[in-house]
C-alpha cells in the first residue's frame, strides 16, 4: 500500500517548493548522473577537437622541408 493511499493529503504538489528556484535563492543545481555523463562527452569531444586543431596546425606552419619546396631556379 503506497503512502498516498492511507492519506491523500500526504503529498501535494502544490505545496512543493523544495525544487523550484526563485530570483533570490542561490542553491546551485543538483547535478545527476546523467549532467554528467553528458558534460564526460562534451569534455572528451573537445579534447578530440583540440587534438585535430593542434596536429593541422603543427602540419601548417611547421618549417618545410628539402623535398617540399620544389625546384630552385
Amino acid at each position: 500500500m503506497r503512502a498516498s493511499e492511507i492519506d491523500p493529503t500526504y503529498y501535494d504538489p502544490e505545496l512543493d517548493n523544495f525544487s523550484t528556484y526563485h530570483m533570490k535563492d542561490n542553491r546551485k543545481p543538483r547535478f545527476t548522473l546523467r549532467h554528467l555523463n553528458k558534460l564526460k562527452k562534451m569534455r572528451a569531444a573537445q579534447d578530440l577537437e583540440n587534438h585535430v586543431r593542434a596536429d593541422t596546425l603543427e602540419i601548417m606552419y611547421s618549417e618545410p622541408s628539402a623535398q617540399d619546396q620544389g625546384p630552385t631556379f
